[in-house]
């Protein structure tokens, strides 16, 4: 009699951690498995995901030695300092023409990268085509106005630019919240984060009265672009700046078949396309001379935001300097770790540099005073190495542009 009784209570246990872990099981494998992401090929953990078409006919072509405008001396050290710290890719535009471009780890031009935070800037040029394309008014519409269930809630009042300068208010995530059925885990590794992200997020400040970088409020970005434009994010994403760019495509992860993608990561796309993206903002969102952002675009992204001076809307700005900027605010539990944040050497060399920041050194830097785009992809420095040195290239590239006017740009350009 006590060996069924045994039996049943071990049946009924068993039962209830059958019902409780099986929908869930999605979930428990994301979050025990995703430290797969942090190496080359990583890209193939995430899944499902969707096809995001690109438009590209022909790679840039590295100009000839004698024709670049760069030194070899510095292009040579940048070179050398990617090398050394487990870069993927390097290319550096200068003048309109390809100066350098070099891939590692087995990775080719028409390869993958991981983007990292990168996608958070593309995000923000995606929500610009919008407001050009008419799907969006302007950026001090209410995101509600796109997202109706908001509507009536405490989430009403936060505006498209409050995304955009990551005041938003919703509640960022304290590193020790317990995983993997902590909120923090389930808004980003969950099959339905996106209704954990709708239903379940609070709000933590009035928007838009202070700043918290975080993935929570990037992930409002794609919500905001599929219900302005009724289009698939992907989709959107596709015809309004990677066709357009004459761009490579690649793809992006969405939680499930059918479901969202995130705004903050999780976009797969190859290093030339990020150099188009720095190209085109270069240009002030011009291609092949016509306008794809509105006019003022460039100007208004690139104004400090009110509560965090190195950014503006969806984009990292050089200026003022800082040895450390941290991403998150400075009491964030996030920091409490050893050398947080991005470590500069030195200040930048141009006032006007600003960069897609995708962390671990994930960069493009864009220097419209010195028409320069450098991109870089890869991961942190191996353990007993220095840690990454956010200001070396784009200083070292600088220190060796060539004062020459003997070749016109417009001669060497390679964008018509």
């Amino acid at each position: 009699m006590i060996k069924i009784v045994i039996f049943a209570a071990t049946a009924v246990v068993l039962l209830a951690a059958s019902v409780f872990l099986f929908p869930n099981r999605v979930l428990i494998e994301r979050h025990y498995t995703q430290a797969e992401t942090n190496q080359p090929n990583g890209y193939a953990w995430y899944n499902p995901t969707e096809v995001i078409a690109g438009g590209h006919t022909d790679f840039f072509q590295v100009v000839p030695v004698g024709f670049r405008t760069v030194s070899s001396d510095a292009i040579e050290a940048a070179r050398d300092y990617a090398v050394r710290n487990r870069s993927e890719s390097l290319l550096i535009w200068h003048r309109g023409a390809l100066q350098f471009s070099e891939y590692w780890m087995g990775l080719g031009p028409g390869d993958v990268v991981n983007s990292r935070s990168m996608h958070k800037m593309v995000g923000g040029l995606l929500i610009a085509r919008a407001i050009a394309d008419g799907y969006i008014a302007s950026v001090d519409d209410t995101v509600a106005q796109y997202i109706p269930q908001w509507r009536d809630t405490a989430k009403n009042t936060i505006t498209i630019r409050n995304v955009l300068q990551m005041s938003s208010g919703l509640r960022w995530f304290s590193i020790r919240d317990q995983p993997p059925f902590g909120l923090s885990s389930r808004r980003y590794l969950d099959p339905y984060w996106d209704d954990i992200l709708l239903d379940e997020i609070p709000m933590s400040f009035k928007p838009g009265t202070e700043y918290d970088y975080s993935d929570t409020t990037a992930d409002v970005m794609p919500h905001i672009i599929q219900g302005a434009t009724g289009k698939r994010y992907s989709e959107y994403l596709s015809e309004a700046l990677i066709k357009p760019l004459q761009a490579q495509g690649g793809f992006i992860w969405v939680n499930r078949m059918g479901g969202m993608p995130h705004g903050g990561c999780c976009l797969m796309l190859p290093p030339e396309t990020w150099l188009r993206f720095g190209i085109f903002l270069l240009h002030g969102g011009r291609w092949n001379g016509e306008q794809f952002l509105p006019d003022s675009w460039r100007a208004e992204m690139l104004k400090p935001s009110a509560n965090k001076e190195q950014f503006g809307m969806m984009i990292w700005l050089g200026h003022p300097y800082l040895e450390r900027r941290l991403y998150h605010r400075p009491e964030s539990p996030i920091n409490q770790v050893p050398k947080p944040g991005v470590y500069n050497s030195e200040p930048f060399l141009a006032d006007d540099i600003f960069m897609f920041d995708g962390a671990e050194g994930r960069m493009v830097y864009i220097v419209p005073s010195e028409d320069l785009v450098i991109v870089r992809t890869g991961f942190r420095p191996a353990p007993d190495a220095s840690e990454w040195d956010n200001t070396f290239l784009p200083n070292t590239i600088m220190r060796g542009i060539k004062q020459i006017d003997a070749e016109p740009a417009n001669e060497l350009s390679q964008i018509p």
